[in-house]
């Protein structure tokens, strides 16, 4: 993986099985919060492995006052910030899709649906207000409680929930509105894909 030959020149013998241990149980989940904020996954990838070496650098900072995953959310959250405000003169292309391992004996029209239901999600999730977006995101697909959002923004809980009300009206009126996906029934957003 990208991601750990490149910390691995940045630690030592004594913290690398743990770094291996944080990085495998926090990476899908950081690589979809990024990508529900860019809605694109490549670059999703990419300010992972960046989110990870900011981690790394600075990790004589983490206190254990909140849990590490905590703490790695609100760093890709900034890093996605700044990647988002560099950007900000330039259009993102649309969202591309979430590469997911599907069993091979699994219908291919089913596979299809899925794909397509997928883009369509991820591409309305996108264009969400920047705030609405971080909310929906960290709560709905990475599962985050409405207090652990609460303190990985640095917001009220109130606020994170008004946010998360917010977005759901949204994307409920947007993925409804036109788009002749009114009847493609319901489904769930997990860290796997949609099932």
């Amino acid at each position: 993986m990208i991601i750990r030959e490149n910390l691995y020149g940045l630690n030592d013998l004594d913290n690398e099985a743990s770094l291996e241990t944080i990085i495998k149980d926090n990476e899908p989940k950081i690589i979809n919060l990024i990508y529900g904020m860019t809605g694109d996954y490549h670059i999703a990838q990419d300010l992972a492995q960046e989110t990870f070496i900011k981690a790394f650098q600075s990790r004589q900072l983490f206190k254990g006052q909140s849990k590490i995953s905590t703490w790695l959310y609100r760093i890709a959250v900034n890093t996605t910030i700044d990647y988002q405000r560099k950007r900000s003169g330039r259009k993102e292309n649309p969202a591309e899709e979430l590469e997911t391992k599907l069993d091979e004996t699994q219908d291919p029209d089913q596979k299809c649906q899925k794909t397509a239901m997928r883009k369509m999600l991820f591409k309305a999730i996108s264009q969400l207000p920047n705030e609405q977006r971080e909310v929906y995101t960290l709560k709905e697909i990475n599962g985050c409680s409405t207090k652990e959002v609460a303190e990985i923004l640095n917001i009220s809980v109130e606020l994170a929930k008004w946010r998360l009300h917010r977005a759901r009206m949204l994307l409920r009126k947007s993925l409804t509105q036109g788009n002749g996906y009114e009847n493609m029934g319901s489904f769930k957003l997990t860290t796997a894909g949609i099932e």
